[in-house]
C-alpha cells in the first residue's frame, strides 16, 4: 500500500467518530466522558492554584460571582436579610475533581447506547427496554433530558431527610423529619435483574414510599408515588393521614401546589421530577458554575433561620445550560433552566421564572459519592432552596443514605400505607 493511502486511511479512522459520533461509540466507547477537555482543565487547574481552599463570603464574593448565579450572589452579599449568622455566609473552593459512574452504568451504555435516535417529537422509541446513559455525547437539550431520567440513583436507595422550612425576616422555622425509600423498575445498572424487573405488570417506571416522623401533626403519615412508562399516564399517589386514620388519593393537579408551606412543589424534587415528554428542551450551551459535588454535609453548619449552610466546599464544574419549558401553558413556572452536570446529569442548580416571566426562585442541589470505592454513586445528599420575591427559603440534609440496596416492590401498596413504621 503506498504512503498515500496509507495516509488516507489513517485520517479516516481519526476523523470519521469526529463526523459520526455513533460510529465512534461503537469503535472505541471511551468512557467515561469528562466535563473537561485537556485544555479545558488547565485553566481551571491554573485558576485554582489562586482560590483553590479560599473562604469566599461578602467580602470575597465579588470575586467569583461569575460563577454563581446572580441570585444567590447577591444572598452572599446581603447575608443578614436571609437570616445568617453574626459571620455571615461563607463556603470554601476545592479543586474540581472528576465524578466517576458506576461501572454498571458504563457496561450498560457500552451494551445500549449505540445508535440510538430520538423520534420527531422527542420520544426514546424502546426505552423501557434499555438502560445505560443513552447519549454520552448529547447534541441537544432533548437528549440531556432522557440522560437525567435514566438515573436510577443506585437501582433502590433509602434515605433519611430533615427539612428546614425558614423565614429569614424572623430567623424561624419548621422542621420536618421523613425516611424515604425509591426503587427504579427500568433502566437497571447496578442491581440485578438488569435493566428491568420480570414482573412489572402495572407498567411502573418508579416508585417512592415517605414516612414522615415530624412536624407532630403529620407524625406516623406515610405516602406513595408511582411513575409509569407510559408518558401519557398520570403518577398513582396515595397518601395516610395518620391524624385523620383514613387514606386519600393525590389528585395530579396538585403536583404545582406548594409542599406544606415550603417553596417546593411536589415536580421540584430533584430538580425536576415529572415525565420528560410533558416539557420541551433547549440547549442553550456550557456554563461554569461553582457546585457542591462533593459535600461531607457532617462538616456544615447553620443556624436557626439561616437560609444557606455554611462551610460547603464547592468546585468548577462545567455545567449544561437546558431551558425546560412545560407543554401545560397554564403551568405554575413560564420557564425553568437547568444547569446540569455533564459526568452525572443530575441537576446542580435550578431556577425558575412565574407566569408572568419574572425570576421567581433557585435551588441548589449539593452532592456527594456514596457506596464502596470503586463503585460509587454521586448521589443528592443536601439541597438550599429560595424564593426570591416573597424572600422565603428552605434547607434539606439528607442524614442518612443507601444506595444498591433491596427495595421491595411490597412497599408500594395502599396496604403497606396503613401498617406503622418501616
Amino acid at each position: 500500500m503506498s504512503k498515500a493511502k496509507i495516509a488516507s486511511c489513517l485520517y479516516l479512522m481519526v476523523m470519521l467518530p469526529a463526523f459520526f459520533p455513533a460510529f465512534g461509540l461503537c469503535r472505541e466507547m471511551v468512557l467515561p466522558i469528562s466535563g473537561y477537555t485537556g485544555p479545558e482543565l488547565r485553566v481551571v487547574r491554573a485558576w485554582e492554584k489562586v482560590w483553590a481552599g479560599k473562604r469566599i463570603d461578602a467580602e470575597t464574593i465579588d470575586r467569583v460571582s461569575e460563577f454563581l448565579p446572580a441570585s444567590y450572589a447577591g444572598m452572599y452579599r446581603d447575608p443578614a436579610k436571609w437570616g445568617a449568622p453574626p459571620e455571615g455566609f461563607y463556603f470554601f473552593i476545592r479543586p474540581y475533581e472528576p465524578v466517576r459512574e458506576t461501572e454498571g452504568l458504563w457496561a450498560a451504555t457500552r451494551k445500549y447506547a449505540s445508535g440510538l435516535k430520538l423520534a420527531p417529537d422527542g420520544r426514546l422509541p424502546g426505552h423501557q427496554t434499555i438502560a445505560g446513559r443513552p447519549f454520552p455525547r448529547p447534541v441537544s437539550g432533548t437528549e440531556i433530558a432522557w440522560n437525567y431520567e435514566f438515573n436510577t440513583h443506585g437501582d433502590g436507595c433509602a434515605y433519611l431527610r430533615t427539612g428546614y422550612n425558614i423565614s429569614p425576616g424572623s430567623r424561624s422555622e419548621r422542621v420536618g423529619d421523613q425516611d424515604a425509600w425509591e426503587l427504579f423498575w427500568i433502566h437497571r445498572v447496578d442491581k440485578d435483574p438488569r435493566p428491568a424487573l420480570p414482573e412489572n405488570p402495572k407498567g411502573i417506571s418508579r416508585s417512592t414510599f415517605y414516612h414522615m416522623h415530624s412536624p407532630p401533626e403529620f407524625k406516623n403519615t406515610r405516602m406513595f408515588n408511582l411513575r409509569y412508562i407510559d408518558s401519557e399516564k398520570s403518577d398513582d399517589a396515595y397518601m395516610w393521614f395518620s391524624a385523620f386514620r383514613r387514606i386519600q388519593r393525590i389528585s395530579t393537579k396538585q403536583r404545582t401546589d406548594s409542599i406544606d408551606g415550603t417553596d417546593l412543589i411536589y415536580d421540584d424534587e430533584y430538580g425536576w421530577d415529572g415525565q420528560i415528554l410533558r416539557n420541551r428542551y433547549v440547549l442553550k450551551g456550557k456554563q461554569e458554575l461553582l457546585c457542591a459535588r462533593h459535600q461531607d454535609m457532617a462538616v456544615t453548619r447553620r443556624t436557626k433561620g439561616q437560609a444557606i449552610l455554611n462551610h460547603l466546599s464547592r468546585e468548577r464544574t462545567n455545567t449544561y445550560v437546558v431551558e425546560v419549558f412545560n407543554r401545560d401553558p397554564n403551568y405554575i413556572y413560564s420557564k425553568r433552566v437547568w444547569y446540569i452536570d455533564p459526568e452525572t446529569y443530575l441537576i446542580l442548580w435550578t431556577e425558575m421564572y412565574d407566569e408572568s416571566g419574572r425570576f421567581w426562585k433557585c435551588f441548589e442541589n449539593i452532592t456527594c459519592n456514596i457506596g464502596p470505592p470503586g463503585n460509587q454513586k454521586n448521589f443528592l445528599v443536601g439541597a438550599h432552596y429560595a424564593d426570591f420575591q416573597r424572600v422565603h427559603a428552605g434547607i434539606w440534609v439528607n442524614r442518612r443514605v443507601d444506595v444498591g440496596i433491596t427495595v421491595s416492590p411490597k412497599l408500594f401498596t395502599v396496604y403497606h400505607l396503613q401498617k406503622g413504621a418501616y
